[in-house]
């Protein structure tokens, strides 16, 4: 039954790019290929954070390592995300980014010693659906948290990490501006 549904959905309401609105998906490959995931770390210091550091001195010392996905630049993540809030399908497109991402450029295995929290309503579909991808479970008592934020830092961030009783606690921030 929802077969027949999904069918008759895109029959009259193709599934389209929300870059170039080629018809076939929320994303085509294309436009997926134009998203470079972000290459330089920063370390978790509000100000003057440090270059290709994940953790310095004067990090807050709640914070293991901040992992920025996506330059605040890029106008494909821009849209990706505020189209996200619309439409749900969106967030596999963030689970799959932030999942390369993380392989990339890290060696954190991603298992069930992790559990998911997140800032905000804003961004709690994301965290869903990660969850869903990794099998991660979303606020559970692990003591190695990965938190997904849509921009590093903010106040928010700060007041819910204090609550947390975790032994490591790894920030997924979508977007990073370094002045």
């Amino acid at each position: 039954m929802k077969n027949i549904y999904n069918y008759i959905l895109n029959l009259f309401f193709p599934k389209k790019c929300i870059n170039c609105r080629r018809e076939g998906s929320y994303l085509c490959e294309d436009c997926l290929s134009l998203i470079e995931l972000n290459q330089i770390n920063y370390c978790a210091c509000i100000k003057n954070p440090l270059k290709n550091k994940l953790i310095c001195d004067n990090c807050p010392k709640l914070i293991s390592a901040v992992f920025t996905i996506f330059n605040e630049k890029q106008y494909i993540c821009q849209k990706l995300f505020l189209k996200s809030k619309t439409i749900p399908d969106l967030n596999a497109y963030f689970s799959y980014l932030i999942i390369t991402h993380l392989k990339n450029i890290t060696n954190i295995n991603l298992d069930n010693s992790f559990a998911i929290y997140f800032e905000n309503e804003e961004v709690e579909n994301i965290a869903k659906s990660l969850s869903k991808f990794t099998k991660i479970p979303i606020k559970n008592s692990s003591k190695n948290i990965l938190f997904i934020t849509k921009k590093y830092p903010s106040d928010d961030i700060f007041k819910i990490i204090k609550t947390l009783n975790a032994k490591k606690i790894y920030i997924i921030s979508l977007f990073r501006q370094i002045s």
